[in-house]
């Protein structure tokens, strides 16, 4: 079952922005984890194939309408008491429980992001907007293979954090609607059984192409060692009305998922981020 939470907490000291960002939220992630159970973080540390779960870059602000996406910091410095969050997302049943008992089995729990660390403040958030997207949410993979679709042959999505996909020996940072849903449909078929079109890609290429870019633009996440780069923006992808049906839902269904799965490569230290807009 996909779930997405917030997590919230402050430095205790002022940081560098680039140092809490990028690989050190992933070790965070895994060091919560084998405090509670050492095998699940090993397990996790080694995991060949897509991993099960992602993680936002820190973001800032009031997690309401006005809260749109994770904003890398443009500043150096995160002064301490600063509130931040990090947005997690879990593909499969069995990794929420052991996230869950970190918490609940300490009255004041911290977690390190590098040297620096961070109080926290809330997890999993109840606060739903009254607009915007709602950040703590879960569905089964059964739900959102049932959820109704009027057959709009037009998707939009958000990506909220720098996005880029492998190809071959380079990053093609372009949202080509064969790469952004095929991303989507290998890690749904990595945690979930479920029969396809066999030609799904090859008939996203033909079928599917792009009616709306708006203000998308490279971007990147300063790491302490690292620059991640990527682009972010809202694109409109639509379908042509030749279509065959099993292809608009399935695209549908794919589009969905992209708010817990995330688009492209390392979602698991902060890039592609993405939500689905109306």
């Amino acid at each position: 079952m996909p779930f997405s939470l917030l997590l919230q907490g402050y430095p205790v000291s002022d940081v560098p922005a680039a140092h809490v960002q990028g690989p050190v939220l992933q070790g965070m992630f895994l060091h919560l984890m084998g405090e509670v159970e050492p095998s699940m973080k090993e397990r996790l540390h080694h995991e060949q194939n897509y991993r099960p779960y992602t993680l936002s870059p820190l973001g800032f602000g009031q997690p309401d309408e006005r809260f749109v996406a994770f904003k890398m910091p443009r500043h150096n410095i995160i002064e301490r008491k600063t509130t931040c969050y990090v947005r997690i997302t879990m593909l499969v049943d069995d990794l929420f429980p052991v996230f869950g008992r970190y918490f609940l089995e300490r009255s004041n729990p911290t977690f390190r992001l590098g040297a620096t660390k961070f109080v926290v403040t809330s997890v999993l958030d109840d606060h739903q907007p009254a607009k915007g997207p709602r950040w703590t949410q879960y569905f089964s993979y059964e739900e959102l293979l049932n959820m109704p679709s009027d057959g709009n042959q037009r998707i939009s999505m958000k990506f909220l954090t720098p996005t880029s996909f492998g190809h071959g020996d380079v990053d093609l940072p372009l949202p080509l609607p064969r790469l952004v849903f095929q991303s989507y449909l290998n890690r749904f078929r990595e945690f979930h059984a479920y029969d396809f079109l066999p030609d799904l890609p090859e008939q996203i290429d033909f079928y599917t192409g792009i009616s709306r870019l708006n203000a998308i633009h490279t971007d990147k996440i300063k790491t302490k060692r690292i620059m991640l780069r990527g682009f972010v923006g809202d694109v409109s992808f639509d379908i042509s009305k030749k279509a065959p049906p099993d292809l608009i839902r399935q695209m549908h269904v794919l589009a969905d998922f992209a708010f817990y799965c995330g688009t492209g490569k390392k979602t698991t230290v902060g890039m592609g981020q993405t939500i689905r807009v109306e």
